[in-house]
């Protein structure tokens, strides 16, 4: 399975850790490319933050973000939950804790409405 089917997919369950080291791979590559366009814009023409850098990194943005939806889709899968409750990270406050909540709820043991469990594979 290439990492595209593994990231931007909202079939199956992702256990906590994989979710984990997904959710850290994202924000590291935007970090790293939002820094090293920004050095690259500084030396081309003196503005870390001009239009060139903000599309791209607006655009890598909501890519990154697709995949971010769909791991919580596949994340809520493995609790058991439908992945509409993906919509609940929209809401002010209560989307910051429930993403955090995330982290920490178990994924139910066996095979569920949405596939087997990851742990067992």
């Amino acid at each position: 399975m290439s990492l595209y089917n593994k990231i931007f997919t909202t079939e199956g369950r992702l256990n906590r850790k994989r979710y984990l080291i997904y959710m850290l791979a994202f924000a590291a590559v935007m970090a790293g490319t939002k820094f090293t366009m920004s050095c690259m814009a500084t030396l081309l023409t003196g503005d870390p933050n001009g239009a060139l850098v903000m599309a791209i990194t607006l655009m890598l943005a909501l890519i990154a973000g697709a995949g971010n939806v769909m791991m919580i889709i596949r994340r809520l899968h493995d609790i058991g939950k439908s992945g509409y409750f993906t919509l609940l990270v929209f809401v002010p406050v209560i989307g910051a804790i429930f993403s955090i909540a995330l982290f920490f709820i178990p994924g139910q043991v066996g095979w569920n409405e949405y596939g087997s469990d990851p742990l067992a594979e």
